[in-house]
């Protein structure tokens, strides 16, 4: 009997303040769009997120080409470079060299 009391006194409480729930249910509308919306804040965190990531990979990226425009005028400059990069990449050897294979047994 006192629960069904507490729901009628409830019920006419809300009644009673029509207006202050009216304009509480409009704050958390507009509180849940700007926080859910999609120019809400979770929308924002991520974006943030994801911005930093692609800087991160842009660093990287300007990092690599560095290296790779370095290494391109070590080949313009030295004859040395050039051999080297030939020896290793390309397995080419002088007039005269011979090249011995190790093979080593992967399955000890």
């Amino acid at each position: 009997m006192k629960e069904d009391s507490f729901g009628k006194n409830m019920i006419r409480y809300i009644l009673n303040r029509k207006r202050f729930f009216m304009y509480l249910l409009v704050l958390l509308m507009i509180l849940g769009y700007a926080v859910f919306g999609k120019k809400g804040i979770m929308q924002r965190v991520e974006l943030e997120m994801e911005n930093r990531e692609l800087r991160e990979k842009l660093k990287t990226e300007q990092d690599k080409s560095l290296m790779l425009q370095k290494e391109i005028e070590d080949l313009k400059t030295s004859d040395k470079k050039i051999e080297k990069v030939a020896r290793e990449k390309y397995n080419l050897v002088k007039e005269g060299e011979e090249i011995y294979k190790v093979m080593t047994d992967s399955t000890k």
